[in-house]
């Protein structure tokens, strides 16, 4: 079943932009020591990222009916966001400020959540036929 569908690559564009775009008023205000700018930034990348997810994530279940309880698009989240922030600090994008421990220590601690989620998408495939919830099959 093809499970990289059209609102998932969608959804994928639209966190790049905003992580790219955080990332930049991130290191603005680590290097400016504006912890207004941070809150703010961080508040409406939050925001913004839970919208495109809901939208997108609504879309995406219309278009493919499958049960995996998000856990597609908490990946595609992780991946960017992660690859985005070591890409931007490593190349030397971030403030003289950021330490590009706190990223990895970031994807680490992020990465046992999305274990975990992992884990719950394997026991709702369990509880599913052929990726669609039984309750859905049986009305």
């Amino acid at each position: 079943m093809k499970t990289i569908t059209p609102y998932l690559l969608r959804f994928a564009l639209t966190a790049t932009i905003l992580t790219i775009v955080f990332r930049y008023f991130l290191s603005y205000g680590i290097e400016n020591q504006s912890g207004i700018i941070i809150t703010i930034s961080a508040t409406i990348y939050g925001l913004l990222m839970f919208a495109s997810g809901w939208y997108f994530g609504r879309k995406d279940g219309e278009y493919l009916p499958i049960y995996d309880v998000g856990f597609r698009f908490h990946l595609t989240t992780y991946l960017i966001h992660n690859g985005i922030s070591l890409l931007w600090i490593g190349l030397g994008f971030g403030s003289k400020n950021e330490n590009l421990n706190v990223s990895i220590m970031v994807a680490i601690y992020w990465g046992i959540f999305l274990l975990i989620h992992f884990a719950f998408f394997l026991w709702a495939r369990k509880n599913s036929i052929n990726n669609l919830d039984k309750e859905d099959i049986f009305e």
